[in-house]
């Protein structure tokens, strides 16, 4: 046990302690010690004499005697190799300090190949410089050469040598090439392309898969990168071994927070010398250890429970609570209470030393690495790594961990992609690297945006937007008009455009403070007047358009100014037909729209249908209103169910149709990639510009130029199902789903047809030709216009060739404008389109 020196006191003696007593002290001689060879108990004063005579029986299975010494052995074994004074060595020079070496444990050796067996006169000391006294050697003595020779063939020493042969040789390949590393301190990108060839080609020869992680593809040039990057990603490959190479990927797919090195250990199960990783990274300065741990903010974040209550008991605070008021008592104890010096500094390092001595080894990512592998996977595949994917899904907070989750399921063949594998592609549109930086900049800022829009920090989240906003208004005049020289599926991948995109959140976060005069003055300077915004995200300029014209005629009644933005509204060719129907709407009702208005878009009233369901009359405590519920007739039982399988039950029992599922346009947009699986996918030389890695599950202008760029290759295939017999284009859907039924796409959605193949080709007999064909034309010329508001069931009869769409509202529920859109667009077509509005019925029945 460590003994704790206690500092001197100055002031009256104090009675001594009860364990410092002599009572205690005669105590402790009675309970004695137990023998852990013979297991019987001898008071402490016979104990250490007993130890040195007690022998352990011939027939004892639990121990093992690997070695005997005699006392005299024993002595002479500890004291090492015996001193030879020579005169052959007389004239050598001696540091008079040595270096020392650390032993760490019983089984660390040196780290040559073979290490020397200890000889008994080994080790020279020379005699002083100016004695003329003849010094002979002494004999050497027979015990020491017993003692020697019993070493060697001691089991011990025997398993010690085995297992440093095994160390060295798993790591004899690597330890020879870091050798040469150590001192290397720039590399070249084709250096690091050969080390990633030679790594895979070892990984090959050693029948172990190659880790996904590593096969990046392509790189830029030597002069875009700086050379601190390319020396990190050579080192990356050819200094880690797998296992410091996995630690930092998990590292890095984490948020860059400080991590317990225990807790790793016992999460990451398949690293197997994680502390060993954790050297290595540090060694190569990817990781930080906790002597760069220096605040105590940092330190109380990553404490749990049992840190926090032990750091307490130590300044005498009050354990009794929970983390968080723990927290707060440690932090307003750091900075309230002074040091003999008046200041606060030095409580607030004990503290922090404190953390720090309880929490253990503790490690963090570094900053630049995480910057930098984040530009790496940027580059990899922009498509996946868009920080949009978590606007449009906000379970996806972190777009790196599912890119490297992708490359994980195409490594193990768990998952196909219709991009060309491998992809010889890369996103070229980046000129430099402060360009890519600032666009990964761009895209951790908007989705720390949107992180504390939905924790409803809006303030800071304006002032993240604020951000953004300073950024464009700084930003060069050449480099924007370089930004709107890309094609918009290239420009999309840009800082420019992300951060306009947080202008946008920014109108929504003063919305939601009730501060319309604001927001109006944000999305005027997004739709009129920064004119170096324009031609980006133009998704989202309808939206912006109709929010701002409910500010000025809901919120603000400033009816005359709306009607002047109505009008500069309907002249801005980017707003999609949903949102221009919206105007429309509100143009309509507006007194002071002019008298020669005409409404850009005519679309019919959708057809009505009201059916009756039954519901749980009692809230179940999740804020639900409605439960639908049907009867189970095999069962005998009712059964939950979704406002939307309540109405296709009623059309299957009511109505003509024998087949239905709820699939929001699923599989309309099958029937849609399969006819034209070629023509969307193509991986052509023509259209490599728009597939940039092998996980992309469609290309990168599916809703900008799908149409433009495949212009003639759709108008030969529309000709050609005009045309073409039913039973011909039937057999090239089951070509096209047998050969992609197991890839990841855009488009098809093969779990919606139950029955397989046979339902989709049975729906495909039911829909007429000419609607059909208009269906497709409307979602290939204008995907990004079309691709959503699909009604929500798809209803057909294989026997009378029928087939309807159905939109299910439940109570208080309306339609928006897309869903009315698509609506009327079946209904022009020939197609059975109706809205159907589901009562509730209640039932005194409980699920």
């Amino acid at each position: 046990m460590k003994k704790v020196k206690k500092e001197k006191v100055i002031g009256p003696v104090v009675p001594v302690s009860y364990n410092r007593s002599i009572l205690a002290a005669f105590e402790k001689q009675a309970k004695g010690k137990t023998c852990p060879l013979c297991n019987i108990k001898f008071s402490l004063a016979s104990y250490r004499s007993h130890m040195n005579v007690c022998k352990v029986a011939d027939d004892d299975d639990e121990i093992k005697v690997m070695a005997s010494y005699t006392r005299e052995e024993a002595i002479l074994l500890r004291a090492g190799p015996e001193i030879v004074l020579g005169e052959e060595n007389s004239g050598q020079e001696i540091p008079v300090n040595p270096k020392k070496k650390r032993r760490t444990g019983e089984e660390q050796l040196e780290s040559t190949p073979n290490p020397p067996v200890v000889q008994a006169f080994d080790f020279d000391v020379p005699g002083p410089s100016t004695s003329s006294e003849n010094l002979d050697p002494p004999s050497e003595s027979s015990e020491v050469r017993s003692v020697e020779k019993e070493i060697k063939k001691s089991p011990v020493w025997e398993n010690r040598r085995r297992s440093t042969r095994l160390a060295q040789n798993s790591q004899k390949s690597q330890s020879e090439s870091q050798e040469a590393i150590v001192k290397k301190e720039t590399a070249t990108v084709l250096e690091v392309l050969a080390s990633i060839n030679n790594f895979e080609t070892r990984i090959a020869n050693s029948d172990r898969p190659t880790p996904y992680y590593v096969k990046y593809g392509d790189f830029y040039a030597d002069n875009f990168w700086l050379p601190s990057d390319i020396i990190t990603f050579y080192r990356f490959v050819e200094c880690l071994s797998d296992g410091a190479k996995c630690l930092l990927v998990r590292l890095f797919v984490r948020k860059p927070n400080w991590y317990h090195l225990e807790k790793l250990e016992q999460k990451y199960t398949e690293i197997l010398n994680i502390r060993g990783a954790a050297v290595e990274l540090m060694k190569w300065e990817f990781i930080s250890d906790d002597s760069t741990l220096k605040t105590l903010n940092e330190a109380l974040r990553i404490s749990d429970i049992t840190v926090l209550k032990n750091v307490a008991k130590k300044f005498k605070i009050d354990g009794n609570k929970n983390r968080q008021d723990l927290v707060q008592s440690l932090r307003k104890f750091a900075l309230s209470q002074q040091s003999i010096f008046g200041g606060t500094g030095s409580v607030e390092l004990a503290v922090l030393k404190s953390l720090k001595t309880e929490l253990g080894t503790c490690i963090k990512i570094k900053d630049e690495m995480v910057d930098l592998f984040k530009c790496l996977f940027t580059l990899y595949c922009p498509v996946t790594t868009n920080s949009a994917n978590v606007i449009d899904n906000p379970a996806s907070t972190n777009v790196y961990q599912d890119l490297l989750y992708m490359m994980l399921s195409v490594e193990n063949g768990s998952a196909e992609f219709p991009a060309p594998n491998p992809c010889p592609n890369i996103a070229s549109f980046y000129k430099n690297r402060a360009m890519l930086m600032e666009y990964v900049t761009a895209k951790a800022l908007e989705s720390s945006l949107v992180l504390q829009m939905s924790n409803g920090d809006h303030d800071i989240a304006l002032d993240l937007a604020i951000d953004a906003k300073e950024f464009l208004d700084q930003m060069p005049l050449e480099q924007k008009k370089y930004y709107e020289s890309l094609e918009i599926h290239e420009r999309k991948f840009t800082s420019i455009w992300v951060h306009t995109r947080c202008c946008g959140h920014a109108t929504s976060v003063l919305e939601k403070q009730k501060k319309y005069g604001m927001a109006v003055e944000w999305q005027k300077d997004l739709l009129i007047t920064n004119k170096d915004v324009q031609s980006c995200c133009l998704d989202s300029r309808g939206m912006w358009w109709d929010r701002m014209l409910l500010n000025l005629d809901s919120h603000l009644k400033e009816k005359t100014e709306c009607a002047k933005m109505i009008q500069i509204a309907l002249t801005d060719s980017s707003i999609l037909e949903k949102e221009l129907l919206s105007i429309q709407d509100r143009a309509l009702k507006l007194k002071e729209m002019p008298p020669d208005f005409r409404p850009p878009l005519n679309i019919g009233t959708p057809m009505k249908r009201v059916i009756t369901a039954r519901t749980i009359s009692k809230s179940l405590g999740d804020g639900r209103v409605n439960r639908f519920v049907f009867r189970d007739e095999e069962k005998e039982e009712d059964v939950e169910c979704s406002v939307e399988e309540a109405a296709r039950r009623w059309y299957i029992e009511n109505d003509e149709f024998t087949t239905g599922v709820h699939d929001e346009g699923a599989t309309w947009h099958t029937l849609f990639g399969l006819l034209f699986y070629d023509i969307i996918f193509c991986t052509d030389a023509v259209m490599a510009s728009v597939w940039h890695s092998e996980v992309q599950d469609c290309p990168s202008d599916l809703s900008n130029t799908l149409y433009l760029k495949r212009k003639e290759k759709f108008e030969e295939r529309f000709e050609w199902l005009k045309d073409a017999d039913q039973e011909t284009i039937e057999d090239n859907i089951r070509r096209i789903w047998g050969m992609k039924q197991n890839e990841t796409n855009r488009e098809c959605s093969w779990k919606h047809f139950q029955s397989g193949i046979e339902d989709c080709v049975s729906i495909f007999q039911c829909i007429p030709r000419p609607a059909m064909l208009s269906i497709f034309r409307r979602l290939a010329e204008n995907y990004r216009n079309s691709r959503s508001g699909f009604p929500d069931l798809t209803l057909w009869n294989p026997e009378k060739k029928t087939v309807a769409v159905i939109e299910v509202k439940g109570p208080g529920d309306r339609l928006s404008t897309k869903q009315r859109l698509w609506l009327s667009f079946f209904a022009d077509n020939g197609i059975k389109a109706e809205v159907c509005h589901v009562e509730a019925q209640n039932s005194r029945l409980l699920v």
